[in-house]
């Protein structure tokens, strides 16, 4: 018979194996009455407009992007680690008559390494395994480590002829060993340790030998690194907690950082290893007993009465404190402040309900972290892709940047006794109440599926009355959706709603909130950076626009504010190079290269803000050809591009024809009046010697005298 497929939304590929896992993500199919959702009632009235849904329900991407993102590395050769002596179990004086047991402990005191036996006097050295032979078939060559439970050996297997590792444990947890073993035995996962074998003997456990280190930052090693290796622990732990298990230890001691040789050469690679603590998430009861203490959650906490996956998230979010303490020092860099956020967000001791519920949550987050990080040098790359949790954009934001000036403007100039024209300003913010409409809409949350499943109606209620810029009912029916406070779907649209109501400083404190739990996303820092343009600090902002289009031009909202942030800070030529960035993206490519001409030749009337240069005008001036925009968008940038000309040359004459060209394309009489005047009052006064020189006949030729 052919197995069944797997019929979860996020997978649907896989058949499901004879363990019932898919073996594509790694997880057992959902309940029948889980899976095929029941019929609606045909009495139950007409269903909602799918128009207005929130998006597509429990569908997560590839959550383990981030591998992808982090370049091949040559890890280092891992030097042996040192020797430990050998564990009291196995110390025996080695005298034939005599073999009692010598080195042992007393009264909680540990045993001596190195002494006499008391019954025969003979000198013994535990220092070092020396002779050490296991279960007549493994030769021990060194201790690896040693602890409360046992001790284990770096050993040979005479029969396999490689080199293996055999975990020790004492007799009394007999029990915990057959345990360990059990659950080894089912797992195949390439970041965790394999199982080889069982030896009654001791008893033993008999696994393969990772000649490598536990998980450290080296001398070298790029942040990105460190942080693909936590996204590698991720995937082993979703493997683990998807058959309900719980690692309950996850520390740097317990990842062991190797280097494994492969057809495209050395790679670096982790595995987690030491099983001695797992439970059963499901069938274990009771608390936590072997863990430590300082990677596991506070004692209080209640992982510890009945433990989730979120024990071993806690864990691994404390390690990645540990291993990138050396590497997140300037959190002005990219991709570390969000990484700062992102464990904060994993270890936050006081409430537990804003921690990570599950691995690929976590696994999200990090990936997206770990863009940030790529993008910047020396890697520098820039990768496009969907989100998990917001839709796209539905518009560009671009604040008047990327169009050509409204005929308004300069049917309204005044124009000094210099020439010098007064206009509004070539560009501004977005207003607020288009933000909220353009910010894109949350798809449902694949973690937490009952808090969206419930408020749909509500919250696609919500986007249609931001859509209206009604930031009342919008308000209203937020009220209705009875979202839970910590959840940070009701942080988002009550920044919306502050928005489309005006306010800016509101919007940013809840906003700040989404940041804070989203620190993989990009869709919260933009919107940041466009409520602290409307509040006038550019500073902020353009450190917001700076980390959305640093990582991915595809939001074209974010290279529009910086540039404008740029150009206001009289960084001319980077506004026009983030322009030109944008306008390799298809989608913003006529808006971002009728800016980058605007941005060449756009006068800004600020003190000290320079004025364009002749390179600049004649650049602008190269470009118009090119432009997709029709007859009155043309005629525009002209007048624009001449009036920069203008404040160099003041060539009155070339800037009142420009103008003048805008008048046939006044939609009304009134404002082609305007625009004559306009043009009339710019043209330079004529003398009378100018007067009398323009009067002067043409002689023809034939009336010439001829010369000599």
């Amino acid at each position: 018979m052919t197995p069944p497929e797997c019929n979860r939304p996020d997978c649907g590929r896989g058949r499901i194996d004879d363990q019932g896992f898919c073996p594509v993500c790694d997880r057992p199919p959902l309940p029948h009455d889980e899976a095929t959702p029941p019929r609606p009632d045909r009495d139950a009235g007409p269903p909602a407009r799918a128009a207005a849904g929130v998006g597509v329900a429990h569908v997560r991407p590839d959550p383990w992007y981030g591998l992808g993102l982090v370049g091949p590395d040559q890890p280092p050769q891992v030097p042996p680690s040192p020797s430990g002596p050998v564990a009291e179990e196995h110390r025996f004086c080695a005298h034939p008559p005599c073999g009692l047991p010598v080195g042992r402990g007393q009264d909680g005191e540990p045993g001596r390494i190195e002494g006499f036996c008391t019954a025969c006097g003979n000198h013994y050295d535990f220092s070092q395994p020396t002779g050490l032979v296991i279960a007549g078939r493994y030769e021990v060559e060194r201790v690896l480590g040693s602890g409360a439970y046992g001790a284990a050996y770096l050993a040979r297997d005479r029969n396999l002829a490689t080199r293996v590792v055999l975990k020790a444990l004492h007799r009394s947890v007999a029990k915990t060993a057959r345990h360990e073993r059990d659950v080894l035995v089912g797992l195949r996962h390439d970041s965790i340790v394999r199982i080889l074998g069982y030896e009654h003997e001791g008893p033993h456990l008999v696994l393969e030998y990772v000649p490598g280190e536990p998980l450290s930052a080296r001398d070298g090693d790029r942040l990105e690194t460190l942080l693909g290796h936590g996204v590698r622990v991720l995937q082993a732990l979703d493997y683990l907690h998807a058959r309900g298990l719980l690692h309950c230890d996850v520390k740097p001691l317990n990842i062991i950082r190797f280097r494994e040789e492969g057809p495209a050469g050395a790679l670096d690679r982790v595995r987690l290893i030491d099983f001695g603590s797992v439970r059963s998430h499901t069938k274990d009861t009771g608390k936590v007993v072997a863990y430590t203490e300082a990677y596991a959650p506070p004692r209080t906490d209640p992982e510890h009465l009945r433990p989730t996956p979120g024990f071993d998230l806690y864990g691994l979010g404390m390690t990645l404190r540990e291993v990138c303490r050396s590497r997140w020092t300037d959190r002005s860099a990219p991709g570390v402040d969000s990484l700062h956020l992102l464990l904060e967000r994993a270890t936050d001791p006081h409430r537990p309900w804003r921690r990570f519920v599950s691995a690929r949550q976590f696994a999200e987050q990090l990936s997206g972290v770990v863009r940030q990080v790529v993008a910047a040098a020396p890697a520098h790359r820039q990768v496009a892709r969907p989100s998990a949790l917001f839709g796209s954009m539905s518009g560009a934001l671009h604040g008047g940047l990327g169009a050509a000036r409204p005929l308004a403007h300069w049917v309204e100039a005044r124009v000094d006794g210099g020439g010098l024209l007064g206009m509004p300003a070539p560009f501004s913010p977005p207003d607020p109440g288009d933000i909220a409409a353009a910010l894109p809409a949350p798809l449902s949350d694949p973690d937490q599926p009952a808090v969206t499943d419930t408020a749909g109606a509500a919250l696609a209620e919500i986007r249609l009355a931001l859509r209206g810029q009604d930031a009342t009912a919008a308000a209203a029916h937020l009220r209705a959706a009875a979202l839970p406070d910590w959840h940070w779907l009701s942080d988002w649209y009550c920044g919306l709603i502050a928005l489309a109501d005006g306010s800016a400083r509101r919007a940013a404190v809840v906003l700040g909130r989404v940041r804070r739990t989203l620190p993989g996303e990009l869709i919260p820092p933009l919107g940041l950076g466009l409520c602290a343009e409307l509040r006038g600090d550019r500073a902020l902002a353009r450190s917001h626009y700076g980390t959305v289009f640093g990582t991915t031009p595809a939001l074209g909202a974010a290279g529009f504010g910086l540039a404008r942030v740029l150009l206001l800070a009289g960084e001319r030529a980077r506004a026009v190079a983030v322009a030109e960035q944008l306008a390799g993206e298809f989608r913003y490519e006529r808006e971002a290269r009728v800016a980058a001409v605007r941005l060449r030749v756009m006068v800004v009337a600020e003190p000290g803000h320079p004025a364009p240069t002749e390179d600049d005008v004649a650049r602008a001036r190269a470009a118009l050809p090119g432009l997709d925009v029709d007859d009155a968008a043309a005629a525009a940038l002209r007048a624009e591009i001449q009036y920069a000309e203008f404040l160099r040359t003041r060539d009155r004459l070339r800037l009142s024809d420009a103008i003048r060209a805008l008048g046939p394309h006044a939609p009304t009489e009134r404002e082609y009046v305007a625009l004559v005047d306009l043009a009339n009052r710019l043209r330079p006064a004529l003398t009378w010697g100018r007067r009398r020189k323009r009067a002067e006949r043409v002689v023809p030729v034939s009336e010439q005298r001829p010369a000599g």
